[in-house]
């Protein structure tokens, strides 16, 4: 299915994009090498989602951050040598590949079942029926996720286009890291699930969402805090797109990483049409709003924000609903218990918001530092004043159970 789309797309993008004669040839090799890095990804996910299903996910969080560290450092390097944008096209296709290597190596390691095996022809056809409705949901969760990018570049200018994607930058990579740390501590929720401890399954989910706000909001007041100084230090203050759009952003990320955990939750079910439908009509409102608030209303950046926000919020209440459904738990009770966390994460991103006019950084060092100082000093804010007590004593009890974990499988 994607080789005979991407050689299309590969020959189309300098079209689309009306680039220049000179850029021609090297916009449809990024583009070649970006469809090659697409399709080995799919087979790249394969053991890291065996080591998720196995609950090893944490075996890889290490590695996975050390990568995401060698990928900068490679595209700084295909830029520095002036490898244009192949270069840096084969920096993400090379960090693929080392991914996938490093991934197979640790499943093989820790998964004595791993292999390869001809299925039986049932199996074939049980396997493609429920994937078409997994590829649908990969095109609506990219949609969902990186769509705001292509609707801003569409109704306004690539200048405009820059300046929310380098703003975006932070907020964007911490939501890869808290949803790995999410999924690497978590525990088999679909063994709980396909056992039927729903019980058990509505704690862990409880604990999941927990965590999630918790790093989410942490994230949330560094980038309020220190993007603005970040963007200058990286490509100078022109480039920042303001407060209000740092928060929008802000709000995006959170809003998405909360989807993204009830999405994992109803994709262990295997009831995926309901899930695919509501993302799809979802999607469709995230982008015509962004587009109308864009284009009618001149709303550039805030406007696209605005428009997703309201988008999304079809899922922020639609999926706990069926979770809810499946895990025996009221949607009201669960819009109650998010009370207190969205209050605390108000109050911190507002005294965030005002405290970021009235400090700033002016070197790499002191970024760092303050960024240490700021989870120091947030990091117990939000936990008290978020969380209840049964809360508070779930999260602490899980993270004593996985250092105690790794500790004990590191010994052995």
């Amino acid at each position: 299915i994607l080789v005979p789309l991407g050689a299309i797309i590969s020959w189309l993008a300098p079209a689309w994009l009306d680039a220049p004669p000179d850029m021609v040839e090297p916009i449809r090799l990024a583009t070649a090498i970006l469809v090659t890095n697409l399709i080995l990804i799919n087979f790249v996910t394969v053991p890291q989602s065996v080591l998720e299903g196995e609950n090893l996910g944490y075996k890889r969080m290490g590695l996975s951050i050390l990568l995401v560290l060698v990928g900068g450092g490679l595209m700084i390097a295909a830029v520095k040598l002036g490898a244009g944008l192949p270069g840096v096209a084969l920096a993400k296709l090379i960090v693929t590949l080392l991914t996938g290597l490093t991934f197979y190596y640790i499943v093989k390691r820790y998964v004595p079942w791993f292999g390869l095996r001809r299925p039986s022809l049932s199996e074939t056809r049980w396997f493609l029926g429920l994937s078409w409705w997994f590829l649908a949901w990969r095109l609506v969760a990219q949609v969902l996720r990186t769509g705001d990018v292509v609707v801003l570049g569409i109704a306004d200018t690539p200048e405009l286009v820059s300046v929310y994607t380098l703003t975006r930058f932070v907020p964007e990579t911490l939501v890869g890291i808290v949803l790995m740390v999410v999924m690497g501590v978590a525990p088999g929720l679909g063994g709980l699930i396909g056992s039927g401890k729903m019980a058990k399954s509505a704690q862990v989910r409880s604990e999941i969402m927990t965590f999630s706000w918790l790093l989410s909001t942490l994230a949330g007041v560094g980038i309020l805090l220190w993007n603005r100084s970040f963007v200058r230090l990286w490509v100078g203050d022109e480039f920042y797109a303001g407060e209000l759009a740092n928060l929008l952003i802000v709000i995006l990320v959170i809003q998405f990483v909360l989807v993204r955990n009830d999405s994992h939750i109803i994709d262990l079910t295997l009831d995926l049409k309901n899930k695919v439908l509501l993302g799809a009509l979802a999607s469709l409102v995230a982008v015509a709003l962004a587009a109308g608030f864009v284009v009618f209303l001149d709303g550039g950046i805030i406007g696209l924000c605005a428009g997703f926000l309201i988008g999304r919020g079809l899922l922020s209440i639609a999926y706990p609903a069926m979770v809810g459904r499946i895990l025996q738990i009221g949607l009201i009770g669960q819009l109650r218990r998010a009370v207190r966390p969205a209050l605390a994460s108000a109050v911190l991103f507002a005294l965030a918001l005002l405290a970021s006019r009235h400090f700033e950084v002016i070197t790499w060092l002191q970024l760092i530092g303050v960024s240490i100082v700021t989870v120091l000093v947030v990091g117990p804010v939000a936990f008290y004043s978020g969380l209840a007590g049964d809360h508070r004593q779930l999260l602490v009890a899980r993270a004593t159970r996985v250092v105690e974990t790794f500790r004990t499988r590191r010994g052995s």
